[in-house]
């Protein structure tokens, strides 16, 4: 969550276990009716939302995305025997199949990475934690910890960044691979272990889960809109799915029993 930026947008108004759920019927959908056309209405769909959001990502992160999308496509596409061979690249031989079912595939994970990007922009890792506590009933100081979890990340990488800005203006360059990497790890971990002890006696200091209830600062509750757009993107699965059926472009279903 530390891509999470303030906004306007629906998305930023809804509850966050919402989100989380309309992504996980997503994922569901796409288990279901892993054909092309149903995978490709969702990479689309995530696109449409990202380019509404306009969530402030940076550069290389859509850089990983790609990278990750290529890597996933060749890996499948090159593991895949038999078919109908196009091209030969070494000992690799890839086959028209095995190219469709990587792509297929490569689409399918950028469509759960499209809609966890949108989640993760659009959700505050407080509310997340107050989420988790008031709606599912978790324990507040296991809500708290996946917060406080969101929240070093971010502080991990400025520390890294430091780190090596602070090695960079010495002229420091360790001896071999793995002393350059000590040397980058042992201030990094010192400085996660240092600021890990002062949250935790802050937090011993004002009694945090010294009793079963706590009050909140601010309540995150499940309102009308939260409703109103599960509903809406349910029925927005269901069109699609009856669309692409009596197009005769939907595919076959996965079969769960023999």
């Amino acid at each position: 969550m530390a891509l999470y930026f303030e906004g306007g947008t629906f998305l930023h108004k809804l509850n966050p276990l919402v989100k989380l759920a309309m992504s996980f019927a997503a994922i569901v959908h796409m288990i279901l009716f892993p054909s092309f056309l149903p995978v490709a209405v969702h990479v689309v769909t995530g696109i449409v939302l990202l380019a509404y959001v306009r969530p402030r990502l940076p550069r290389a992160l859509w850089v990983a995305v790609f990278t990750l999308f290529v890597g996933h496509a060749w890996v499948n596409a090159a593991l895949y025997r038999g078919g109908t061979p196009i091209a030969t690249l070494g000992p690799v031989v890839l086959a028209w199949e095995g190219v469709m079912l990587g792509f297929k595939l490569a689409l399918r994970v950028l469509a759960i990475v499209f809609y966890s990007l949108l989640a993760a922009a659009t959700t505050n890792p407080r509310d997340l934690a107050v989420s988790l506590a008031n709606q599912l009933g978790v324990d507040y100081r296991y809500a708290y910890a996946t917060h406080v979890t969101f929240r070093m990340a971010p502080l991990v990488k400025r520390d890294l960044e430091n780190i090596l800005l602070s090695r960079k203006m010495r002229g420091y360059r360790g001896s071999g691979l793995i002393g350059r990497i000590v040397s980058v790890i042992a201030p990094l971990m010192a400085l996660v272990v240092k600021r890990s002890i002062t949250m935790s006696l802050s937090m011993e200091s004002r009694g945090f889960g010294a009793y079963k209830e706590r009050t909140y600062y601010k309540l995150v509750k499940v309102k009308k809109i939260d409703y109103v757009v599960a509903s809406l993107f349910l029925v927005y699965l269901f069109a699609i799915t009856i669309t692409l059926h009596m197009l005769g472009l939907l595919g076959p279903m996965l079969q769960l029993t023999d």
